[in-house]
């Protein structure tokens, strides 16, 4: 239940969006191996047998996204037996990968042992949600599922994203610019607020879930707005993986936001 003054500050937020996330983006939600210790590590090198380099991929998850960059205390790579021809999700074959196949076929028992992938006529060492692989090519923006603050970060690199987080990708130059604009209103403290008003929904320590029906549906200002625009600039900076100082352009940030939106900033 809100305050009077919750209310109105509120209301003055959806009033002041043209849209809301949903109706630009779909939030999609990462790859579920349902083997995560086989397919995910940290310590590929020390593996008996390591795959081929073509197949191990990059990966954001839970433990490396921070809100403008990736984390290099914790490199996480996925293998992922899978590849995109034509648009359509493809899986490799074993005999062309033999350092992956030795690797796979030390953890066969318990690849085998998910029956419902097996069921659905898929092959033993497959993911059982690779999500389209092509679409990792695309410029795209992650944040976390579960979260104290939030984390939404903006990535240009193919890498794929792990279940534990959701994310939404860009086909032109304008949904860059439009899944930036999000960024910087999500990265906010105001947006912080918004969420925490709308949908009360926090674990021990006040860690928050972004769920993809939640974040759906945060407020978006008009994208052709002065302050949204200033809002895009500020944000392609703090980006930036040179920049030293990021306080003072975070401060700004939150005016904008406030701005855009035509309350006072928090």
């Amino acid at each position: 239940l809100l305050s009077k003054s919750e209310d109105k500050w509120i209301n003055k937020i959806n009033q002041s969006a043209s849209k809301v996330i949903g109706d630009l983006f779909k939030v999609r939600v990462g790859i579920k191996t349902t083997a995560d210790k086989v397919f995910i590590r940290q310590d590929w090198e020390d593996q008996i047998s390591v795959p081929e380099a073509s197949i191990l991929k990059d990966l954001i998850s839970q433990e490396n996204i921070e809100p403008w960059k990736i984390s290099n205390d914790k490199i996480l790579k996925v293998l992922y037996p899978h590849f995109s021809l034509n648009g359509k999700k493809k899986t490799i074959k074993l005999e062309e990968y033999p350092k992956a196949k030795k690797y796979l076929l030390m953890h066969k028992d318990r690849l085998s042992s998910r029956k419902y992938l097996i069921d659905a006529g898929r092959e033993w060492f497959e993911i059982w949600v690779p999500q389209n692989p092509s679409y990792w090519e695309l410029p795209k923006l992650v944040f976390p599922d579960i979260s104290s603050y939030p984390r939404f970060y903006f990535d240009e690199s193919k890498r794929i994203v792990n279940g534990n987080c959701y994310w939404m990708e860009a086909k032109t130059p304008d949904e860059i610019n439009q899944l930036l604009l999000i960024q910087g209103i999500a990265n906010s403290s105001l947006m912080t607020k918004y969420h925490d008003l709308m949908f009360n929904n926090k674990l021990y320590s006040g860690r928050r879930r972004y769920f993809s029906q939640y974040v759906e549906k945060y407020p978006i200002p008009d994208l052709t707005s002065k302050a949204s625009r200033d809002i895009i600039s500020i944000v392609k900076k703090l980006n930036s993986p040179n920049l030293v100082n990021k306080e003072p352009l975070i401060r700004k940030l939150e005016l904008k936001v406030a701005e855009a939106f035509g309350v006072d900033p928090l």
